[in-house]
């Protein structure tokens, strides 16, 4: 019998490998006494991706939690994730599931469960999801009902009454949108109300996702590069496969790191929107944030990677703001969870309030902080060398010095994070939702960033 485990956002396996109807017939089952354990007649919102076989997937689970009781609320069409976490918290539903992996290849798919803040479960209660499908429990049948719903025009109304929709039009920018093949296509043009300037690319259904991951990261968005180029716009934004994180290009083509976006809402909400917030990051966030921070006064916290634990802040205060390196970002007063759609039109308000370029704004913060340059590189290894890998990076600290660079302090939080000065660190973490090592490293210059990661592959062995 398949193994099945919940990473770090949900369960995700390849399409009929693991991902089998049989299979997701336990995970239903399993999710169905969970939540009938604390709730009688659940009422639930399903969503689903682009993904081959999604819809079919999500037809599977509403009928399967109809007979065990369940009111479902199916999505009429592939909706982006957000729009899911956004149901459970303004229509009060009991919680929800997506059908997606996210930003996974295209020969995979998943099941996430929202709890009943919209925010994914945590790592307690999918624990808890897992102890019941190993043993194999059944739940009781029931008389419920599946009911198919479409709120992309609410969920538009709510977005334009966060954002300053008209003072983004107004500033003329020129915009080009890649929303990677995914599920979030369409949603820009109608909050920015068929604006003009902004032109949108990859936005048909492909299953194979153009022949890339649907991951918002620079090797994945050089055609989004090339159109901003060719377009002279003033900014390219791009959504992942399930419309959950973002990205941006600047307006000399260039891919920003998600840290810089992190540090634009910052600054936005703190500067222009005039707002009392809390700013949380993941350790694998840039240390720039820690001076912004201080500088206005603003209460920062660090967390594990994976949104979750972002999300929970968001819960227990509304003001927090979040953010982690993979382009999640959440707004306590929208919903706790990631949006890419609301992230993006953020960094468009911001640089509608500023009236400058990306570029210079970019300049004139490396003038004023010191510059803060980032790059990651990702290792699959065998399952049986994780232990050896472990090993020699805990060495490290004995040593004393990466890339012959002193190490201050080391982090553990999350992985092994060696802090090299207040802008140049290391960190290396296992994935949670997939077979690889990742390697992260902030630093003054990118050569220095070069330095840090080649030092780290040959560390883990492969090279």
């Amino acid at each position: 019998m398949a193994d099945i485990k919940f990473g770090t956002d949900g369960w995700r396996d390849k399409i009929a490998d693991n991902f089998t109807f049989l299979n997701l017939g336990r995970v239903v089952d399993a999710y169905a006494v969970w939540m009938k354990k604390k709730i009688k007649k659940p009422e639930i919102v399903i969503g689903y991706d682009m993904r081959f076989l999604s819809d079919k997937y999500a037809e599977f689970v509403s009928e399967s939690l109809k007979n065990y009781g369940f009111g479902v609320n199916l999505f009429e069409k592939p909706v982006h994730t957000p729009l899911v976490s956004w149901a459970i918290a303004r229509k009060k539903f009991d919680g929800g599931l997506m059908i997606t992996s996210s930003h996974n290849p295209w020969y995979y798919n998943g099941f996430k469960i929202k709890n009943s803040h919209g925010a994914g479960a945590t790592g307690e209660e999918t624990g808890q999801v897992e102890r019941i499908l190993k043993k194999g429990t059944k739940p009781s049948s029931g008389d419920g009902a599946v009911q198919k719903i479409n709120l992309d025009d609410e969920y538009v109304a709510d977005v334009k009454k966060a954002v300053d929709t008209s003072a983004i039009k107004k500033s003329g920018m020129k915009i080009v949108l890649d929303v990677m093949y995914g599920s979030g296509a369409g949603y820009f043009e109608k909050i920015l109300g068929n604006y003009k300037n902004l032109i949108t690319i990859h936005s048909k259904r492909d299953p194979l996702f153009g022949g890339i991951t649907p991951e918002p990261i620079r090797k994945n968005l050089l055609e989004l590069e090339a159109a901003v180029k060719k377009h002279r716009a003033d900014i390219g934004v791009a959504i992942d496969g399930d419309g959950d994180r973002m990205a941006f290009v600047d307006d000399k083509g260039a891919y920003m790191p998600t840290h810089k976006a992190l540090v634009f809402l910052l600054l936005h909400h703190v500067r222009n929107k005039k707002m009392k917030i809390k700013f949380v990051k993941t350790i694998s966030g840039t240390s720039l944030l820690y001076k912004i921070a201080k500088e206005y006064g603003v209460i920062m916290e660090e967390v594990p990677v994976g949104f979750k634990h972002i999300a929970e802040r968001i819960i227990g205060d509304k003001n927090t703001i979040g953010g982690e390196e993979s382009g999640g970002v959440g707004f306590g007063y929208f919903i706790p969870e990631r949006d890419g759609i609301l992230g993006n039109l953020m960094i468009l308000e911001y640089l509608a309030a500023e009236g400058k370029s990306i570029s210079r704004i970019i300049a004139e913060q490396d003038k004023k902080y010191g510059a803060f340059m980032y790059d990651r590189v990702d290792i699959r290894f065998a399952e049986q060398n994780r232990k050896n890998i472990i090993s020699a990076v805990n060495a490290l600290e004995k040593k004393g010095s990466i890339a012959g660079r002193k190490i201050q302090s080391v982090n553990r939080l999350d992985g092994v994070k060696y802090i090299i000065s207040d802008n140049e660190w290391i960190l290396f973490r296992y994935s949670g939702t997939e077979p690889l090592l990742r390697i992260y490293s902030e630093a003054p210059t990118l050569k220095r960033v070069m330095e840090n990661l080649e030092f780290g592959v040959k560390i883990a062995g492969k090279r």
